[in-house]
């Protein structure tokens, strides 16, 4: 097929296929998900030594991902929460799975702190166990990063992610506080 100036009807073709994917586009990016959060509180003042945790486990941002690692050889999401949270005398599970032993210490999403522990499904969100985890390092009005170890070629290794710029949102399970976040 050929565009010819004399014949305007390929032409009109791409303009609605254009038109056609920028709508698309436009509704993808609208914000009415069923991952929707109630927003945020203003940042509160943290203990020192929620603030001395995230400072610890910054040092070890692109430490690489390793499948069972718990040590700064080689991090899995949670050998490295644990390696954290033991620096702090917090006790932990090792593993992802064992993580609903601490739903008793659960707090709703918009009362999350620095120091709290978010959890997530794994990679595929329609399975709803814990499979990722990682530890709050900020939030505010509309602001939630957190800290992790990530196998993802995107982000891999010990990394910061913006929950809210993220995939993370849809693989949301619970956020648990054991620091003491007063």
């Amino acid at each position: 097929m050929t565009y010819s100036i004399l014949s305007d009807r390929p032409l009109t073709r791409l303009k609605r296929c254009l038109l056609l994917c920028f709508v698309l586009l436009a509704s993808a990016c609208s914000s009415n998900t069923p991952y929707a959060h109630p927003p945020l509180k203003p940042a509160t003042t943290h203990s020192p030594s929620n603030q001395q945790m995230i400072a610890f486990a910054r040092d070890y941002i692109g430490t690489d991902y390793k499948w069972g690692g718990n040590t700064p050889s080689g991090f899995d999401c949670s050998g490295f929460i644990k390696f954290v949270y033991n620096e702090f005398n917090i006790d932990i599970p090792r593993t992802t799975s064992q993580y609903p032993s601490l739903y008793k210490n659960k707090v709703d999403f918009d009362k999350a702190q620095v120091g709290d522990l978010i959890i997530f499904t794994g990679t595929d969100p329609k399975v709803r166990k814990p499979g990722h985890a990682g530890i709050i390092t900020q939030v505010g009005e509309g602001k939630l990063h957190f800290i992790h170890s990530s196998s993802s070629k995107k982000h891999y290794g010990v990394t910061e992610t913006d929950y809210f710029k993220s995939g993370y949102p849809k693989r949301y399970l619970s956020i648990v506080r054991l620091a003491d976040n007063s």
